[in-house]
């Protein structure tokens, strides 16, 4: 059943993440958090703009916990960015790709980047915005 629900919040990530939605020009963003959804300890989670050579990262992060942090308001408009985490003794990357920024997305109120690692070497990304 946990693999099920793993794996149909990947499909729903990766769908938040590649339809044909509209892309808005930009949108502001002020945290990231990162949600384990794996049975192994993930470290050094990162998410990187390869583009700017930004990133943002969380150490270590239990089997099904999460890990947030807040930064300084940046502006993202579409550019690719690749999530790198390490676990079992691996390194894993999504490769690059880009966040669709959502019709919904309401570009007066900040939003966070939301990861989700599903399992070794599987993760999805989507911003995400409180009510």
């Amino acid at each position: 059943m946990r693999q099920w629900v793993m794996m149909t919040s990947m499909l729903l990530l990766i769908g938040c993440a590649s339809t044909g939605s509209k892309v808005s020009t930009s949108v502001q963003i002020e945290g990231l958090k990162i949600e384990n959804q794996t049975m192994m300890w993930v470290s050094a989670a990162r998410l990187m703009i390869p583009a700017t050579g930004g990133f943002v990262s969380c150490g270590n992060i239990a089997p099904g916990a999460m890990c947030s942090t807040g930064f300084p308001e940046i502006d993202y408009s579409g550019d690719p960015v690749e999530v790198t985490w390490s676990q079992g003794g691996q390194i894993h990357s999504t490769g690059e790709f880009k966040i669709i920024i959502p019709d919904s997305m309401d570009a007066e109120k900040p939003a966070m980047v939301h990861v989700i690692i599903t399992g070794p070497g599987s993760a999805g990304a989507a911003l995400i915005q409180q009510p």
